[in-house]
C-alpha cells in the first residue's frame, strides 16, 4: 500500500510537469516568428487521407499557443484542477488526431504519454494547497 501523502506528492510532480510542458510549448510558439503556424499549415494542405478545411486548420493552429498557456496557468489552480485536466486530455487528443491525419505515427504514439500524464493527474489525490503539504494525516493513512 502507498501512503496518501506520497500519492499527493506524486500528483504535484505530475501537475508541475504538465504545467512546464504547456508553458514551454506555448511560449516557444509565440516566439517562433510564425514558424509553427507556417510549418503545420503547409503540412495540412498536402495530400492526406483526410482533408480538413484550411480555415479550420488555421484557426486551430492560431489558437494552440493560447490554449497551451491558458491550460498551463489553469493547472496552477486546485479549485478547477479536474476541469483543466479534462481540457488537457481533450487538447492532447486533438493533437493526436492531427498527427494521425498527417500520418506521423511516431508522434501519435508519443501523444499517449501526454494522455497518461493527464490520467495520472486526474486519479491521484491532490494537496489542499501548493504552498504546503497536507501533514494533518496520520503517517499510517493508506489509500484503500
Amino acid at each position: 500500500m502507498i501512503l496518501v501523502q506520497k500519492l499527493k506528492d506524486a500528483e504535484r510532480i505530475v501537475r508541475i510537469t504538465m504545467i512546464l510542458i504547456l508553458l514551454t510549448a506555448g511560449t516557444s510558439k509565440f516566439f517562433s516568428d510564425g514558424g509553427f503556424f507556417n510549418y503545420y499549415s503547409a503540412l495540412f494542405q498536402g495530400e492526406l487521407r483526410i482533408n480538413l478545411p484550411v480555415s479550420l486548420v488555421n484557426l486551430f493552429l492560431s489558437l494552440v499557443p493560447f490554449i497551451e498557456i491558458s491550460l498551463g496557468l489553469a493547472l496552477l489552480s486546485n479549485k478547477y484542477k479536474d476541469y483543466t485536466v479534462y481540457a488537457w486530455l481533450g487538447f492532447m487528443l486533438s493533437l493526436m488526431f492531427g498527427h494521425y491525419i498527417l500520418q506521423e505515427w511516431s508522434a501519435v504514439n508519443q501523444m499517449l504519454d501526454y494522455i497518461f500524464l493527464g490520467l495520472l493527474c486526474l486519479v491521484l489525490p491532490a494537496h489542499a494547497s501548493w504552498l504546503a503539504r497536507d501533514l494533518g494525516e496520520s503517517l499510517n493513512a493508506y489509500d484503500s
